[in-house]
């Protein structure tokens, strides 16, 4: 029986009187299983793709909006982005065509929780687990930057998160190539496209977004998986779009103080208003949390600190600096319908296997002609709403661009004066006492940067000064180890007064940081040191039994680093920890790496090849692998597969768990046919008479 085609609406086919058990196929390949999840736009259905034999995730198109055109040519710019993504850290799209009277798009089955769901369910997570969902998205993005497609969506629920910890970006329904230009045939001018709560500024303001557009939606994201809860919040989408524009995020440090100051600087990094104050590509945000991860200072710690931008002497490709400069040149005006749509779903993992009871598929009540003139009322006014508020607040609120200005040269006066000057042009000055014959006390002879330098307002300049005899030139400690701090000190008659402090950047035995810093001070001055201790010590919890995605949980809030591998495993389930390196209740320093080893279910085994032979012959090859049971065949007498094995289930060479049971098909003879004996004919009388006998008395003689 052909199978049967998609009608009126998905959900309505689900229940029409259809006498068939069959269940619905679309294109003769993606068999319909059940439904997974259901958006704006579109329901999501688990299906099985025949040709392939694996799950799959349909994307149905409410027939509603099959009509329309730009919907559909939205739908099919979707499914032709995404398609030419092809990246470990992307939901691939295998295929979309038409079925009936709408269209589908399949996508790879992802079995795991969205971050979203997992942000619900787990609470926030550890800064370092954050960074590394991060270093997977910001990987995702960035294949996608360099292929011309911007996002434009990014937030927690189109980050997928698999039970192995794998993470994926899904839904790339409004992502634009970069060099569309069919752009304003699809959506409505002055509108917003994306979540309010994660879009960037200048979609707000309808302005051009671009791939920085993403990292500050990244941004956002990053935030919400520390503290719990995303920067911007408010009653309606245009408030929140704002905020947005005008409003700072609150410090991660007030929320949670533990999270670490080289996390909260990128976060901040990502977050700034103006594009060209964040990364300048996804490379250069992947990069500065590589160096976090690793334990060295992002660049976007020292950006806070000096006020200058770490992105600009960055050594990055000229190729993907070229690829970032084309693309944001040729990003095209923001337009969409609708500020404050349901967002598509996420495909989310549900076990294949038998459909739900059929009330899950029932269609929902209809939507009444008010109803939707009501909603496409408000869409209307929240959108434009967002437009005229942002427009009007923007004017005066727009950020001044960045002015330099030669560097003065400072040399050749006293140091009083010097900084005078340069703190009154907002300069930031450090100083460097050391002693020098050729000027006189407390003279500058020296200045970095150099004379006529191009710089702005908060860039720091280190001015050198020959300090007054008598008193001694104390150098910078920071980064010395102690034992280096005790002899300086000691040959400058200057004694030490060392405190430790647990750190997870500084070795240690290095110098955190020295109170007074460098100066000029009075032999016998005692100079207070802070001296690393370390990462400190921290128990491993135990985390046996669990998931991988709890126990990276467990592990990341206590600042572990974690490390996979599977192994085959006959008593411990699937998914669940075998075991950890170091082991449960060991002391270990802060932020070591822990081996997880992960259950792969029983080990397998490959099945023998026992057809031919005799029950007891096969019953000896698959004692101690495997379980068997036996069906028979009858065959006729005398045939040579009689008690024979004639065919059996799994195959021969399937590799199967250990224990599985294998049916075997037996040959049975027939009775042996019995032989009907045959009666002989009765025998004929003569048909002659016979001859006459003479009978010849005995005589006897006497």
């Amino acid at each position: 029986m052909p199978p049967v085609p998609l009608a009126v609406s998905v959900t309505s086919f689900f229940v029409m009187a259809n006498p068939s058990p069959e269940r619905p196929v679309f294109n003769d390949r993606y068999e319909i299983h059940s439904r997974i999840g259901r958006g704006g736009m579109a329901d999501v259905f688990l299906a099985r793709d025949r040709l392939l034999d694996r799950p799959v995730a349909v994307k149905v198109l409410f027939p509603e909006y099959a009509t329309d055109p730009s919907f559909v040519e939205r739908f099919r710019r979707e499914a032709q982005a995404a398609a030419n993504l092809n990246h470990p850290n992307i939901v691939g799209v295998y295929d979309w065509g038409r079925q009936g009277g709408t269209y589908f798009i399949v996508m790879e089955y992802v079995n795991g929780r969205t971050l979203a769901e997992q942000l619900k369910q787990d609470g926030p997570l550890a800064a370092m687990r954050a960074v590394d969902i991060a270093g997977e998205v910001t990987a995702a993005l960035s294949f996608a930057h360099r292929n011309g497609v911007v996002h434009r969506d990014v937030k927690p629920g189109n980050i997928l998160v698999s039970p192995t910890g794998t993470v994926k970006v899904a839904d790339f329904g409004i992502a634009r190539a970069l060099n569309s230009t069919s752009e304003a045939e699809l959506t409505q001018a002055g509108a917003v496209m994306g979540t309010a709560t994660y879009f960037s500024p200048e979609q707000a303001q309808g302005a051009n977004p671009d791939p920085r557009s993403d990292l500050y939606s990244l941004g956002i994201v990053m935030y919400e998986m520390v503290a719990g809860k995303p920067p911007f919040y408010a009653e309606n989408p245009v408030a929140i779009a704002y905020k947005q524009v005008h409003e700072a995020p609150k410090a991660l440090s007030e929320l949670r103080p533990d999270v670490p100051r080289g996390y909260e600087a990128i976060v901040m990094r990502l977050l700034a208003k103006t594009p060209a104050n964040r990364y300048v590509s996804a490379e250069d945000l992947r990069a500065d949390l590589v160096r976090f991860r690793s334990g060295q200072t992002p660049l976007a710690l020292g950006a806070l600190a000096t006020g200058t931008d770490p992105t600009t002497v960055t050594a990055r490709s000229s190729a993907a600096a070229a690829a970032t400069t084309a693309m944001v040149r040729s990003a095209q005006p923001v337009q969409s319908v609708d500020a404050t749509r349901v967002q598509p779903e996420i495909v989310r993992a549900r076990p294949i296997g038998p459909p739900p009871d059929e009330s899950y598929f029932q269609e929902p009540p209809r939507r009444t002609g008010w109803l939707v003139a009501g909603l496409v009322a408000l869409a209307a006014v929240l959108a434009l709403g967002t437009v005229l508020i942002v427009k009007a607040v923007s004017k005066k609120d727009t950020p001044a661009v960045e002015q330099v200005f030669p560097l003065v040269d400072v040399r050749q006066t006293l140091l009083d004066a010097a900084s005078k000057t340069l703190t009154e042009q907002g300069l930031v000055v450090d100083t460097v006492p050391k002693a020098s014959d050729s000027v006189t006390e407390n003279e500058v002879y020296d200045q970095d940067p150099k004379p006529n330098a191009l710089v702005s307002k908060g860039d720091k300049v280190t001015l050198t000064f020959n300090p007054p005899k008598g008193n001694v030139a104390l150098p910078s400690l920071v980064g010395l180890t102690k034992d280096e701090v005790t002899r300086q000190l000691t040959a400058l008659g200057l004694t030490a007064e060392y405190t430790p402090q647990e750190s997870d950047t500084i070795a240690e035995n290095l110098v955190i940081s020295q109170d007074p810093p460098a100066s000029a001070v009075k032999p016998g001055t005692k100079i207070k040191v802070v001296v690393s201790a370390g990462k400190g010590k921290i128990e491993v919890p135990n985390v046996l039994n669990l998931d991988l995605a709890t126990a990276s949980n467990q592990l990341g809030a206590k600042g572990f680093a974690i490390t996979t591998e599977t192994k085959a495993d006959e008593t411990i389930p699937a998914g669940k920890i075998i075991s950890t390196d170091p082991g449960p209740g060991i002391t270990v320093d802060k932020g070591t790496s822990i081996k997880l080893v992960i259950s792969d279910g029983p080990p397998k085994v490959a099945v023998p090849n026992v057809e031919g032979l005799t029950l007891d012959e096969a019953v000896a090859k698959l004692t101690g692998n495997f379980q068997w049971s036996t069906k028979f065949s009858d065959v006729p007498f005398g045939d040579p597969r009689d008690g024979k094995v004639i065919s059996q289930s799994p195959g021969a060479g399937a590799q199967v768990p250990k224990g599985t049971p294998v049916t075997l098909l037996v040959g049975k003879a027939l009775p042996a046919p019995t032989t009907v004996p045959t009666t002989p004919a009765p025998t004929q009388p003569p048909t002659t008479k016979p001859a006459a006998t003479t009978t010849i008395k005995p005589t006897t003689t006497t």
